[in-house]
Parts: C-alpha cells; sequence; structure tokens
C-alpha cells in the first residue's frame, strides 16, 4: 500500500512540474510578445509607465514560477522541500506585490503591513542559509 502511495505522490508531482514548466513557457511567451509589441509600436522604443509595470509583474511571476519548479523539482529529487527556497518564492511574490503596487490607493497601514512582512521573511532567510551553511 505504502508503495502505490509513493507511486501516485511521484506522479502528482511529476504532472505538477509539467504543469509548471507550460505555465513558464507560456508566461515568458506573453512576457516576450508585449516586450515586442511595445518596442514595434509608434511611437518606438518609447514604453508608457502602466506597460512598464505589467512587464515587470509578468517577468516576476514567472520568476515565481521558476522558484515553485525548483521547490518541486527538488522535492521530486530529494523528497523534501528546502524551505529557503519556498521562502525566496515569497520574497519574489512580496516584491512583485510590491512593485505593481499603486501607493495612491493603498492605505498606510497595508504598506507597513507589507513592510513587515517583508522583513520578517528576508530575516527568516538569513536564518535559513546561515543554519543550512553551519549543516
Amino acid at each position: 500500500m505504502l508503495k502505490m502511495v509513493e507511486w501516485i505522490e511521484r506522479f502528482v508531482v511529476s504532472v505538477l512540474i509539467l504543469l509548471l514548466l507550460i505555465a513558464i513557457i507560456m508566461g515568458t511567451i506573453n512576457l516576450g510578445s508585449v516586450v515586442v509589441t511595445e518596442v514595434i509600436e509608434p511611437p518606438y522604443l518609447q514604453i508608457e509607465t502602466s506597460r512598464l509595470f505589467e512587464m515587470f509583474s509578468l517577468f516576476l511571476i514567472i520568476l515565481v514560477g521558476l522558484e515553485l519548479l525548483r521547490s518541486v523539482k527538488s522535492y521530486l529529487v530529494h523528497g523534501d522541500i528546502k524551505p529557503e527556497i519556498v521562502v525566496e518564492a515569497a520574497i519574489i511574490a512580496l516584491g512583485n506585490k510590491l512593485i505593481t503596487l499603486d501607493v495612491k490607493q493603498v492605505a498606510p497601514e497595508m504598506l507597513l503591513g507589507l513592510a513587515a512582512v517583508l522583513l520578517g521573511l528576508a530575516a527568516l532567510y538569513f536564518v535559513l542559509r546561515r543554519t543550512a551553511a553551519t549543516q
């Protein structure tokens, strides 16, 4: 019974990796088309700020996808998930939120909360990396 559960688990993780790869590839194609469209449409080589934020958002979403892929791949190969990879993905996702956030529309408390979460994630990442280096 345990062998069957392990096989199903590996199968599900493999399917997740495949789906994540497809999503990353499609996101990269989408980002490429947005960049090319902005460069070749008049006015040439000038990008509106809103479109630039959209490009940054797409780029960071792809980075989050790559970090998730790395995490799932680590699970498939080693049988465990390294916490620092998960924290890296969370930091990138939060960075994406902060970069694309319209500061004029957000309450100051929300900004303080996001800053606190980012500070906590950074501290956690530092501790995890320091602990991994000493082992």
